[in-house]
């Protein structure tokens, strides 16, 4: 389907969310990649206080919870583009008594008007939501005119150039599924249901991004490591998988950080 404008964009990735948070909650508590990644992500995310929180592609509340819930003086905004899990995320919110939440629908061009004109000085995407926005550089203008002038951003992006996975899918004789990245012609992890988005390299992020915001940390992950819809490696790699790890977090220190399944940025308003 070719999508031209930003409602129609946004009409195919809610629709595809929506049928993704049926069983999203389940897999993910099935899934030790996906924790570790997550886990990781938090801790660079803390390592500064904050007071305003704002999460763009929130999912069915997992981080939503866990900074509330840590931070109850905090007040914690999250937005959606998907209604289904903004549902998940209001009801995860209520069970447990946490009123420091403010949520809505809508992504980066839906910020001001959704949350009346606050600020915020963090802002963080985990598992590469700005991957699904319409125009990236746009979304940054976006960001910055929500970010306060001593904020920071922690933002993570599926990767245009993830070398492993070329030979994992040339064994199985899936050509088309071993360059789509680098061909930017990747729409998501099925073969079933695609999802509009675009596959980002490090030149993508910096063109749009830093106009805005100085780039003052970067963090590569699944390298090496498996990224997380193989996380059924683990058991095979026994204390392996730990050394892949290890190896990922010294990889992030050399060109090739930006080469697994996703990059982790850390910006401040330039």
């Amino acid at each position: 389907m070719n999508i031209t404008k930003p409602t129609e964009y946004y009409k195919e990735v809610a629709s595809y969310y929506d049928d993704d948070a049926r069983d999203f909650e389940q897999r993910y508590d099935e899934n030790p990649v996906l924790k570790r990644i997550r886990n990781s992500f938090r801790e660079i995310t803390e390592r500064k206080s904050f007071q305003n929180i704002l999460e763009l592609g929130c999912g069915p509340g997992f981080d939503v919870e866990y900074f509330s819930r840590k931070y109850p003086e905090s007040t914690v905004h999250a937005i959606d583009i998907s209604p289904e899990m903004i549902e998940l995320t209001k009801k995860r919110c209520e069970k447990l008594g946490l009123e420091n939440v403010r949520l809505a629908v809508g992504s980066a061009e839906d910020i001001e008007e959704a949350f009346n004109g606050q600020k915020f000085d963090l802002i963080y995407v985990y598992f590469g939501g700005l991957n699904t926005v319409f125009d990236l550089g746009q979304a940054a203008r976006d960001l910055k005119h929500n970010c306060t002038p001593d904020g920071r951003m922690i933002l993570t992006f599926v990767n245009r150039y993830y070398l492993t996975e070329i030979p994992l899918w040339l064994v199985k004789g899936r050509f088309d599924r071993a360059f789509e990245r680098v061909r930017n012609r990747w729409r998501g992890y099925s073969d079933h249901r695609k999802i509009p988005s675009r596959v980002l390299s490090y030149g993508d992020i910096r063109s749009a991004f830093t106009p805005e915001f100085n780039i003052v940390g970067k963090r590569g992950y699944s390298i090496l490591y498996p990224a997380w819809y193989r996380s059924h490696l683990l058991k095979p790699l026994g204390s392996k998988a730990e050394m892949l790890w290890k190896a990922d977090k010294k990889l992030s220190g050399t060109p090739f950080w930006n080469t697994g399944e996703y990059s982790l940025y850390e910006m401040e308003p330039a």
